[in-house]
């Protein structure tokens, strides 16, 4: 193969893989995950590499994350099989043209992949890479009917059970229609403080008399519950929300054949375990698990039959993994 062709053909499919890579992390992003954690999932489907880490739950816990990921998986499997090929034979088929033209377009196609590549890193500069993802959203937004009534919440970054996220308003609600955030009393119903307003091309100054308006999009720092609360639960259409990762982080630690090793964030204690004993709760008889450790604020604690489970507690168990996942999950219907 000529050299030309061949740096043409690695900077086509560098420029491909990026560019794919950018529009399901945008996919992921709309569904409430956190940016940071976006990418290097993105990049695991794509590739079919399988190296997966404990924010891979991120993705499985949720059906429409996991719905992205086949799609992202299936559209690596294409491009490796379909795409690289018909990349390759056009290159080839190049050096099948008359000898006197094959230099020239030797030239054209490495300087259309060297632009395409070059346009790739040009859209990875952060401020515009932020703009073009903006695009990418807006376009997404724009052709689901079911997103344009719905809040979107965006993670932006996460700090324990507090988080800095984005809430693009196409509903109002109700604690806030026609009301100034004053008049709205968010700080005492809720740990949350909006830093900024972005409306239409406009940054607004946050005052006590800001209103909200449809389509506002907002900046907000708080509980990561507390947001979800206020911003998707308390809207009227539910089932059209688009909400954040659960809020109860269970990370397997190691596997003993049927049984595992699970280390559970509680940030929503379960019902079955609200205020309620060890002993009375039936962890044992129902899923099969076991209370290993108890740390709560910077103390192990003597685990014993009285020790009640807490918010804010990070508990390891021994049992079945999916009976842990079970308990701890946020969605009823995974748990009827």
């Amino acid at each position: 193969m000529n050299i030309w062709l061949a740096i043409s053909f690695v900077l086509a499919v560098v420029s491909v893989y990026l560019f794919v890579i950018e529009a399901f992390s945008v996919a992921f992003k709309l569904t409430g995950m956190a940016t940071k954690k976006i990418r290097f999932q993105v990049a695991s489907l794509f590739t079919s590499s399988g190296f997966t880490t404990s924010e891979s739950e991120l993705i499985t816990n949720d059906d429409r994350r996991r719905r992205i990921a086949t799609v992202c998986m299936y559209t690596g499997h294409i491009f490796s099989v379909l795409i690289m090929g018909l990349i390759i034979n056009v290159l080839f088929a190049i050096g099948t043209i008359n000898t006197s033209t094959t230099e020239f377009w030797y030239f054209i196609v490495f300087y259309v992949s060297l632009g395409l590549f070059l346009l790739v890193l040009f859209l990875k500069i952060p401020p515009i890479n932020r703009r073009f993802q903006k695009l990418l959203e807006t376009i997404a937004i724009n052709s689901s009917k079911k997103s344009r009534h719905s809040n979107i919440l965006t993670v932006i970054d996460l700090y324990g059970k507090h988080a800095i996220a984005e809430v693009i308003l196409n509903q109002i609600p109700e604690f806030a229609k026609e009301k100034s955030l004053f008049e709205m009393g968010l700080t005492k119903k809720y740990v949350i403080n909006i830093l900024s307003i972005r409306r239409g091309k406009r940054i607004l100054d946050v005052t006590k008399d800001t209103m909200f308006v449809k389509g506002d999009v907002l900046v907000i720092y708080g509980l990561t519950n507390d947001i979800k609360e206020a911003f998707i639960n308390s809207v009227e259409n539910k089932e059209k929300v688009i909400v954040v990762d659960r809020t109860n982080e269970v990370t397997l630690i190691s596997n003993y054949g049927k049984n595992s090793l699970v280390e559970v964030y509680v940030d929503e204690v379960p019902k079955e375990l609200d205020g309620v004993k060890i002993k009375d709760a039936g962890l044992n008889d129902k899923y099969s698990i076991t209370v290993g450790v108890i740390k709560r604020k910077d103390e192990y604690l003597f685990v014993d039959k009285n020790t009640i489970i807490q918010q804010g507690d990070k508990v390891t168990f021994i049992g079945p993994y999916k009976n842990i996942k079970v308990l701890f999950s946020n969605d009823e219907k995974e748990k009827s």
